[in-house]
Formats: C-alpha cells, sequence, structure tokens
C-alpha cells in the first residue's frame, strides 16, 4: 500500500496536468487503523491533508465501520452510508476486475485451442465467443460444436478428441 500510495501521490506532486493532477477530497482504505496509519505517513511525507478512512470489515467480508487512526465509526446501522460505501466498493471492483481482465488478455498471444487440428485464432475466437469459456467447450458435444458457425463437423470433432481422448 505504501509503494502505491507513493506512486499515486509522487504523479500528483510532478505533473499538473494528467489524470493525477487532482487531488482527490477524500480516501477510503481498504482496512483497518494500520492501514490508515500508512497511508497518513505517506501523505504527510508529501506535505498533503486529505481526510483518510479505512474501511473496517466484519467476518463476512462486509465494511461495518469506517476508522481513522484515533476511532472508529459505526456504519452498520446507517443504511444510506453503509450502500454509498458499498457502491464505492463495487466501482473499485468492477474497475480493477476490468483492468486487469484488459491486461490478461493484451499479454496472452495465443488460444489454447489453436493447439487443435484445424483450429486457428479466428475459428478459437467463434467458439470462446459463442460457449463463453473453456470448460463449456471442454464439456460439449460434437453437435454442440459443430452448431457454431465457421465450426465445421470436422472440426467439433477434433475439439471434442483433444479434449476427450486423454481421459478415456
Amino acid at each position: 500500500m505504501r509503494e502505491a500510495l507513493t506512486r499515486r501521490f509522487s504523479h500528483y506532486v510532478s505533473d499538473t496536468s494528467g489524470s493525477f493532477s487532482l487531488l482527490p477530497d477524500i480516501l477510503f482504505i481498504d482496512g483497518g487503523k494500520g492501514h490508515v496509519s500508512v497511508a497518513r505517513e505517506v501523505l504527510q511525507s508529501f506535505q498533503l491533508n486529505v481526510p483518510i478512512f479505512g474501511m473496517v470489515k466484519d467476518e463476512y467480508h462486509k465494511t461495518r465501520a469506517l476508522c481513522t487512526e484515533d476511532e472508529e465509526i459505526n456504519i452498520a446501522r446507517h443504511q444510506a452510508i453503509y450502500m454509498l460505501i458499498y457502491r464505492i466498493q463495487e466501482e473499485v471492483h468492477r474497475y480493477t476486475v476490468g483492468r486487469t481482465t484488459n491486461a490478461k488478455r493484451k499479454t496472452l498471444k495465443h488460444s489454447s485451442l489453436e493447439k487443435i487440428n484445424g483450429i486457428g485464432p479466428v475459428k478459437a475466437k467463434k467458439l470462446l465467443g459463442a460457449m463463453r469459456t473453456l470448460a463449456a467447450i471442454k464439456q460439449a458435444s460434437v453437435e454442440e460444436i459443430s452448431t457454431i458457425g465457421g465450426i465445421s463437423e470436422t472440426d467439433a470433432r477434433h475439439i471434442y478428441e483433444y479434449f476427450h481422448s486423454s481421459k478415456e
């Protein structure tokens, strides 16, 4: 966390026109008082003053309280505050999952489906587009696979045999 925040605020200090050129109004940290203390130290090292709140979780990993270095504020009984924090967390999760997924897509050069005789990048993309997951393709019958546009019955047989020949 220290490294990520240091990177973030060093961009703020040195970049006057980029995406980090605005100082946030508030920081919500996924963690308790210890994480808030680390964030406070980083901000102080840049001589910045931004309110920081940690999001304290319960045993079900739901946020039950906000905390500073000195106090804990129970939000479980305050529906509006709880829902606001929940929506913020969901948006952050959606954003980070999307960024991670896009980064992984860029590093993938070939699909494992391309190892199958007769299946190249175009057919692999069609298969994954139609069936969504490799697991679904593995479980599909020859008939199901051959209904996908651009996949012949011969291709479907090769795909089926590729995933089922080692199991027998």
